[in-house]
């Protein structure tokens, strides 16, 4: 078997929610989203329709116009998605004026970006959207007391402990990280693999750009390539001397 891929509930791409009142706006909006690889929601447009989307869907982001059909705007929602949801959200809007800017800048959003724009703007401010929001929940962790014996992950909108004894192997999935467990689950985090790898301990051992293996577990080691529980995982010639000064010392 070489290198299974068997994600639980893979969260793959990014689901997105957009609120705009205008149906031309939206439609453009979500067929730009769609171009680009992610996972638009069916467009709402007020308040009321965009709190229960997101109740519902929970997105891992808002696109918010601030102008809105009904007696709350996109300010008034931005508002209520920080303190109940937590989820990070973008302004698109027409409004540039310092007074709509104040009340928006109020609300702390992960970016802002004006109307009309390209696929190119909306695609770079999501990134940086989604970088910014990772990065604040990463300075959020270091200032949690560690875990020494495990890593938790989000997994199903919860938080799953997942000690690093079960760990098999860790492969990198272009801006994700896939955590393969000895029982057979495998979970997904957006993350850059090098810099996630910090989070685990020695003996989870890189063996390749895009793998890491518990060493516990390697069963044999081979020219390009090591056993682990079956399973072939990639040795590139820059890991071969650590990984078999590990195995061979062990």
């Amino acid at each position: 078997m070489l290198f299974p891929i068997t994600i639980d509930n893979m969260n793959l791409p990014l689901k997105i929610a957009i609120v705009e009142d205008e149906p031309l706006i939206a439609e453009n909006i979500y067929r730009s989203l769609v171009a680009l690889n992610y996972a638009p929601l069916p467009p709402v447009s007020n308040y009321t329709s965009a709190i229960e989307l997101i109740n519902t869907e929970r997105p891992d982001l808002v696109l918010l116009d601030i102008r809105l059909s009904g007696s709350k705007d996109g300010v008034d929602l931005a508002a209520e998605i920080k303190s109940r949801f937590g989820v990070p959200f973008i302004y698109l809007t027409s409004d540039s004026d310092p007074i709509t800017i104040g009340r928006a800048k109020k609300t702390y959003p992960a970016g802002y970006i004006l109307k009309p724009f390209t696929k190119s703007d909306l695609y770079s401010v999501i990134e940086i959207a989604i970088e910014k929001d990772n990065f604040a929940k990463e300075k959020l962790a270091e200032r949690k007391p560690e875990l020494s014996d495990c890593i938790m992950i989000k997994h199903n909108k919860a938080m799953v402990k997942v000690p690093f004894e079960d760990i098999l192997y860790i492969q990198s999935q272009h801006v994700y990280v896939q955590v393969n467990t000895i029982g057979g689950r495998s979970f997904l985090v957006r993350s850059a693999f090098q810099e996630y790898l910090t989070r685990f301990p020695s003996f989870i051992m890189r063996t390749h750009r895009s793998f890491a293996v518990n060493v516990h577990y390697i069963d044999a080691v081979f020219a390009d390539y090591l056993l682990v529980k079956n399973i072939k995982v990639p040795l590139s010639s820059a890991f071969q001397k650590s990984v078999s000064d590990v195995f061979f010392t062990r």
